[in-house]
């Protein structure tokens, strides 16, 4: 998945500002009143004002929040040393030839999980 979105060509060179920009892209446009159309607006007023306030920036924990996939793929998610020692409650639960390390979750730092997550969803 590209992080391109058009911005590239504007001089838009940071991943982190693109993807900021893009967010207030989609609830700028999510929140226009369109009476013209069949559809009104799509976002809320609320949710649109929280957005803007942060200015459409994904926080350490609002990102976490949104990948549920971490939770259903992760077999154990925390701290390394929160990882380590339920994976040796458990491993008996697991079936695997070898033992199992915590690996980093890229994007979150000190998070840690059985299973090698991508950030690619």
């Amino acid at each position: 998945m590209s992080t391109d979105f058009g911005l590239e060509e504007f001089n838009v060179k940071g991943r982190k500002e693109r993807i900021r920009r893009y967010r207030g892209y989609v609830y700028e446009a999510g929140a226009i009143n369109r009476s013209d159309k069949m559809r009104v607006k799509i976002i809320d007023d609320k949710v649109f004002a929280k957005e803007r306030k942060k200015d459409f920036e994904i926080s350490r924990i609002s990102r976490f929040r949104h990948r549920t996939r971490y939770f259903t793929d992760s077999g154990i998610i925390g701290s390394k040393e929160f990882v380590t020692d339920n994976y040796q409650r458990f491993k008996h639960l697991f079936h695997s030839k070898h033992e199992k390390k915590p690996k980093p979750v890229k994007g979150l730092d000190g998070m840690y999980s059985l299973k090698r997550l991508s950030e690619m969803i």
